[in-house]
């Protein structure tokens, strides 16, 4: 499934020739969004089908768009931000899910990350595929939202383009690691002349954008001239840097010698005129111009950017890669190639060997392998159990209990629980299962964060958990005491959006436990438990800090202590005398007689967001404001304008400020001051 193929690009041609390359064994049908002309721009194999779900070509029969919602932006479809009227509209995306749940495909692939969002979502029970084009980690915010923390995981087969995509999906994806497969983009040899290596023309073709850096190619063009005044390099494509690219050829005195050629269809006809084939991309998920000049017999230098390149050739025996931005690197490197005749020939020898690698056959073999292992994955996992009871127990433990699902009425022995960090940043944990249940230790097994806890099989595949029953009744009230080694606390809980168990680690060495706030007339009283085993002694001070100035601090003596249990006041007169601007943000810290300063904080509970339960009374103090200062500059001068403003006062008025004791959204003591 795509967008359309109605314009140029890679996911275009890879998504065409691999359905050509599957249609030998198999019925392949490309599903379009939209159609907005007669023709692809790339050769489609007649084998396969080409369903259109609308059709915007006003001279078609099937015209769409005289359809109300063939200009509403869609529901579900995840749209790019910014966007003035739909290019996918809510007709399409209708006809998208109707699609999706009528099909009777066996593997429905996607190869748009908007659509993959979607197809994760349908009922189907056809195996679902997306595939990544692109680097998924540069996605926009919302869009890497719904892939990584649903739409992923609901898949039974992922594919990139290079080994390092792999990697750099499965950190930031870890409860997909299993799933995730390297497929390289399919390039069949489209016939016709290869190079025989004697013109003097360098090749390149690709978007007009920043990061394909035909720029740093002209500049390394610039110092090959010098050298070899009767080379030439031409430039296929067109895009938004096309008059900045032709201003520096000109400002160089380039004309002669680089040449804007356009689009060119098919330009690996352009490739056989050339000698040397340049990629200078800066960022390149693979790079199919690279195996297209291979396929006519052409060494490649290339910049090494991640990832493609270095996954297509060899440095020395098939082409040159030089460091990634290095202009001039580049430039020795064509004149390397330029200059030793023996060396270019036989590289482009080798290219054309190394171009079989991405034929159509192999391309093939690769994703039926592929599908074959979600096959295999997909008859395993719907017989994992999906759902977990969860209990905290009195010692702090929790207890993980799956529940049956499928056609078992039993949980299969030897399984695993896996807890993942959702942030990727530290290696699993796993605890083995007993008899459907399996224990989490409070002490020494999660580090501080946020853990997604899954199933894994016997073959070593995974399933995401979600929340059955959940019994935190002993964080209500825990009985356990401050430690003598800091504080380690787990709290299970169901994410918001999907349903599935996490659960969150505290871990802190020195750590202060915020167990009541009294808010008085006058004063609000804190009282808190020190877990780091050492007494509040006499000197002992807590602390005001200013979130915005960290020099601005205000200090106030503990007023009582007992054993780990200290208490102390915070008079509002205090806090109203610092307050300088329309809003200050004051974080709580204990600041012992020796030793470095402490939050103040509430992670013994079984509230998972005390900012959203924990809520306190808000006096409100007058604060003297003096109105000749209205004149003046800085926060007090602001905030005594915007009181006194327009209106007739004394030399001395007053301002209200309110005072609001809060928890943050990290679970940590603060107060906030306002001016009202």
């Amino acid at each position: 499934m795509v967008r359309d193929l109605c314009h140029m690009g890679g996911v275009v041609t890879a998504t065409q020739n691999l359905a050509g390359a599957l249609a030998d064994k198999h019925q392949v049908e490309i599903v379009a969004l939209r159609k907005i002309r007669d023709e692809s721009f790339f050769p489609l194999d007649d084998r396969v089908r080409v369903r259109a779900l609308t059709d915007l070509r006003k001279h078609s029969a099937a015209y769409d768009g005289d359809d109300p919602l063939a200009h509403e932006f869609p529901a579900r479809y995840p749209y790019p931000k910014n966007e003035r009227k739909p290019v996918v509209s809510r007709l399409a995306e209708k006809r998208l899910l109707t699609y999706l749940d009528s099909t009777d495909a066996d593997v429905v692939v996607s190869s748009n990350p908007r659509i993959t969002v979607l197809l994760a979502a349908a009922p189907g029970r056809y195996l679902k595929v997306a595939q990544e084009h692109s680097m998924p980690g540069i996605y926009e915010e919302g869009l890497r939202r719904m892939l990584f923390e649903d739409a992923y995981r609901r898949l039974d087969a992922i594919t990139v383009l290079t080994p390092e995509e792999r990697e750099n999906l499965g950190r930031l994806v870890p409860g997909v690691r299993d799933r995730i497969s390297v497929l390289p983009n399919c390039i069949p040899d489209p016939g016709g002349r290869t190079s025989d290596g004697s013109s003097k023309v360098v090749v390149t073709a690709g978007v007009f954008k920043e990061h394909k850096n035909f720029h740093g190619l002209i500049d390394a063009f610039a110092t090959v001239v010098e050298r070899h005044p009767d080379w030439q390099l031409r430039i296929y494509g067109s895009g938004p840097e096309e008059a900045a690219l032709r201003s520096r050829i000109h400002d160089k005195g380039l004309y002669n010698h680089v040449h804007l050629m356009g689009p060119a269809f098919p330009v690996t006809a352009e490739f056989a005129k050339g000698s040397i084939f340049v990629l200078p991309s800066l960022r390149e998920p693979f790079g199919n111009v690279t195996v297209e000049a291979m396929t006519r017999g052409l060494p490649v230098v290339a910049m090494d950017c991640n990832h493609g390149p270095r996954n297509i050739l060899t440095h020395g025996t098939d082409g040159l890669l030089v460091p990634l931005g290095d202009t001039a690197a580049m430039a020795a490197a064509i004149n390397e190639l330029i200059e030793d005749e023996g060396r270019r020939l036989a590289m482009g020898r080798q290219a054309l060997r190394t171009a079989e690698r991405f034929a159509p056959g192999p391309s093939a073999e690769r994703f039926e392998a592929i599908v074959a292992r979600a096959r295999a994955r997909f008859e395993v996992v719907r017989e994992l159990p999906g759902t977990a009871d969860c209990t905290v127990l009195a010692d702090g433990d929790v207890e993980v209990a799956l529940v049956p699902c499928g056609t078992r009425e039993r949980v299969p022995a030897g399984l695993r629980l896996v807890c993942r960090d959702v942030r990727g940043a530290k290696e699993p944990v796993q605890m083995p299962f007993a008899h459907g249940t399996a224990r989490i230790p409070r002490h020494g097994s999660l580090a501080d964060g946020v853990w997604e806890l899954g199933v894994v099989s016997e073959e070593g595949y995974e399933k995401s958990l979600c929340m059955g029953l959940c019994d935190t009744t002993v964080l209500a009230s825990p009985a356990h005491e401050p430690g003598t080694q800091g504080l380690e606390t787990l709290l299970p809980f169901k994410e918001r959006t999907t349903g599935r168990l996490r659960v969150r680690s505290r871990v802190r060495e020195r750590h202060l436990e915020v167990t009541g706030v009294r808010v008085g007339p006058d004063r609000v009283h804190i009282e808190a438990d020190s877990w780091n085993g050492a007494e509040i002694v006499v000197g002992a001070e807590v602390a005001a800090v200013n979130r915005k100035d960290k020099e601005r601090v205000l200090r106030f003596p503990v007023a009582w202590t007992e054993g780990a249990r200290f208490g102390c006041e915070v008079p509002l007169d205090t806090l109203v005398a610092e307050h300088r601007h329309e809003e200050e943000v004051w974080d709580l810290w204990l600041w012992p007689a020796d030793g470095d300063k402490v939050r103040m904080s509430k992670f013994v509970t079984d509230v998972l967001e005390p900012f959203k339960v924990f809520r306190y009374p808000r006096p409100v103090r007058k604060r003297a404001v003096n109105g000749s200062g209205a004149s003046g500059r800085g926060g007090a001068a602001r905030v005594a304008r915007r009181l006194l403003r327009g209106k007739r006062v004394p030399q001395s008025s007053f301002a209200r400020v309110e005072i609001r004791p809060y928890f943050t959204t990290a679970a940590q003591l603060a107060f906030k001051t306002v001016t009202l």
